[in-house]
């Protein structure tokens, strides 16, 4: 985390920007440096730093002033500001704290001093955004069940009221259609819960890394898919694929997630194709699964990873919804993502971007 992370240091001494980036360098800290307020609102239109390191006193608009701008800003109040300050008047601090800063360090100051109070800070507010993710992700998943969980039993409720008027006129035959109805329906949603419990579970899960062949990793779960249904012409086209560092379970169950999936929607093609490769990059190592199977339409991208979204009918392509949403969370878990792009009867493509 802190190897990663960037700091802004708000000075209009330019030594004592060196002094501080000198120390914040050399533990693995980015480091930009601003000598007055202006400059540093207009750094932090462009790039959003993880902390700032701010002067009290500075010629213009004081450090006081810029702070209450970037506390009253959407962009950048959640970002931690830690005074510099050769003051040591309680009433100046106070009004520091009142502004939003989160602490403070007196000039001059050591390099443990800086070191340990830029640290502390840096893991709360990576922590607080954690949680606040959590939170919004929390928040979105309830929200998905308690729509999708709410039709299938909408539909059992009315066909249980359904079955109680057949009884009671003696219709035993039709009785009987709606008990296995209902039946089914139970069975989905049964199906449904514990896909959900699965899912709920692995995103628990805290990655171990080591490093995987992912060439090896892609032909095993091609072979096994394949022999699920040795009867198709399916052909894996396999570049040369890089290692990655990740956890070997997840990534696994990432894989066979988007494997299963182009499978699934190549079905009705005689002659399938999945085309698994390695796209350069500078900051990812991305990797590309493409078919020529049913597609989508681009204009419902955005319901592709969300829980029990589908794009296409059951009687079409069976399927729980969850598959695209675990392997969405698992690379997140890796500090990565996931893309799709699909035409409509062309075939998808879905690429995922590891951290190098």
């Amino acid at each position: 985390m802190f190897e990663k992370a960037e700091i802004l240091i708000v000075d209009d001494m330019p030594e004592h920007i060196a002094f501080a980036g000198t120390i914040l360098r050399n533990e693995g800290f980015g480091v930009l440096g601003a000598t007055s307020a202006n400059a540093a609102l207009k750094m932090t239109e462009k790039s959003k730093p993880h902390l700032i390191l701010l002067d009290i006193k500075m010629e213009g608009m004081d450090g006081l002033e810029l702070c209450r701008h970037f506390k009253s800003d959407e962009e950048t109040k959640e970002i931690p500001v830690i005074f510099m300050t050769s003051e040591s008047d309680p009433a100046m601090i106070k009004k520091g704290f009142e502004l939003g800063c989160c602490d403070y360090v007196v000039k001059p100051f050591t390099k443990e001093e800086l070191l340990a109070r830029v640290k502390t800070h840096l893991e709360i507010y990576s922590k607080r955004r954690k949680l606040e993710a959590a939170n919004n992700e929390l928040s979105l998943f309830c929200s998905a069940i308690s729509h999708d969980l709410r039709s299938p039993l909408n539909v059992t409720q009315m066909l249980a009221d359904t079955l109680k008027k057949d009884i009671s006129a003696g219709n035993t035959e039709d009785a009987l259609k709606i008990a296995s109805m209902i039946e089914g329906k139970t069975a989905k949603l049964i199906t449904m819960i514990e896909r959900l419990l699965s899912f709920s579970k692995m995103c628990s899960i805290e990655p171990e890394y080591e490093t995987l062949d992912m060439n090896e990793l892609v032909r095993d779960i091609f072979d096994e898919c394949k022999s699920a249904e040795p009867e198709r012409n399916i052909t894996l086209i396999e570049g040369s694929l890089p290692q990655i560092s990740g956890d070997d379970v997840l990534v696994r169950m990432l894989v066979k997630n988007l494997m299963t999936n182009a499978f699934k929607f190549t079905r009705h093609r005689q002659n399938a194709v999945i085309t698994v490769s390695a796209i350069p990059d500078e900051s990812y190592v991305v990797i590309s699964f493409r078919d020529n199977g049913a597609g989508f339409d681009m204009a419902y991208a955005d319901k592709l990873f969300g829980v029990f979204q589908r794009l296409h009918l059951d009687e079409e392509y069976e399927g729980s919804g969850i598959g695209l949403a675990t392997a969405d969370r698992i690379i997140k878990r890796h500090g990565g993502r996931i893309e799709a792009y699909g035409e409509v009867d062309k075939g998808a493509e879905f690429t995922l971007y590891f951290p190098k």
